[in-house]
């Protein structure tokens, strides 16, 4: 695989098209932090580590509102072919109301809205809303 965020995210969408309650995805460091981001900006319930055959895989527990899933749409911004970095100033101009950015920066993984808070940048993963 040479793109686990991308799988991970895929995954997320996938499951949530169908309304399953959860979704299990190998475990990493970054997708952890992804996760977590992902629950306090509240696209999801909840997640764990579980074994699963002896290796880590964490269990995202999927966030409905209603009738309809939390995450309505992903779309992935830097590739492993093409990393795409962005500046707080590009940031702030960048903003969206309805969605969040994820980033991975030199403080840790970050929503966009934490990531304008801190006045820090870095590579943007991906848009989520």
């Amino acid at each position: 695989m040479t793109d686990p965020v991308a799988d991970m995210i895929i995954r997320l969408k996938n499951a949530n098209a169908v309304f399953k309650p959860y979704t299990d995805v190998p475990w990493s460091k970054l997708k952890e932090r992804i996760v977590e981001v992902l629950k306090q900006e509240h696209y999801i319930k909840d997640w764990e580590i579980v074994e699963n055959n002896g290796k880590k895989v964490l269990r995202i527990h999927l966030l409905y509102i209603g009738q309809r899933p939390a995450i309505l749409r992903v779309r992935r911004v830097s590739k492993p072919g093409q990393r795409i970095y962005i500046s707080a100033e590009e940031l702030s101009k960048r903003k969206r109301d309805s969605g969040i950015g994820v980033l991975s920066t030199s403080k840790g993984v970050l929503s966009s809205r934490k990531a304008i808070e801190l006045n820090t940048g870095g590579e943007f993963l991906f848009y989520i809303w």
